[in-house]
């Protein structure tokens, strides 16, 4: 995982091809006028994903993962917490290979958790087969409504295959 602000992230360019494509693209637009739904930047190599989303309970969430792109998330209204951990998880699921998406638990006796708040123009970069839990309510807090990016970068491993 990566956690930094925005004015940051171009410190983190040659750590992968589609990071610096993104790097790139994010110096000259304006992510806050991105439409919502899917916005290809290099085809489905680099592409952001704007929703609306809730935030929700951690006893309510579980871990996702993804085996072929990195996700990079920035809050654009409301903010959320999120949860990632290094520990041993379970799987929670069959993962979908179409949506490049997976479930998973932490492993019993894994209390072994990374949060943060994606708020004030920070981003989290969740790597390939990392798994974690977004759009989590603050601690504190109550379930609240957010909009935000989801930008997918294709892993270095299926550049020439996308």
């Amino acid at each position: 995982m990566i956690y930094d602000g925005l004015s940051a992230l171009p410190l983190y360019r040659g750590l992968s091809r589609g990071l610096d494509v993104l790097i790139d693209w994010i110096a000259t637009s304006d992510i806050h006028e991105l439409p919502l739904g899917k916005t290809c930047i290099d085809g489905e190599r680099v592409y952001a994903n704007v929703m609306n989303a809730k935030t929700r309970r951690v006893e309510d969430a579980r871990f996702e993962t993804h085996r072929k792109y990195m996700d990079v998330q920035v809050d654009l209204e409301g903010y959320e917490w999120f949860r990632t951990t290094p520990g041993a998880v379970v799987p929670n699921g069959e993962f979908d290979v179409d949506t490049d998406k997976g479930y998973c638990l932490a492993a019993e006796g894994n209390t072994d958790m990374l949060e943060g708040s994606l708020e004030n123009g920070r981003f989290a970069v969740f790597m390939v087969d990392e798994p974690h839990m977004p759009n989590l309510v603050a601690p504190g807090a109550e379930p609240s409504d957010l909009k935000k990016i989801c930008f997918k970068v294709v892993d270095n491993r299926f550049w020439d295959e996308v």
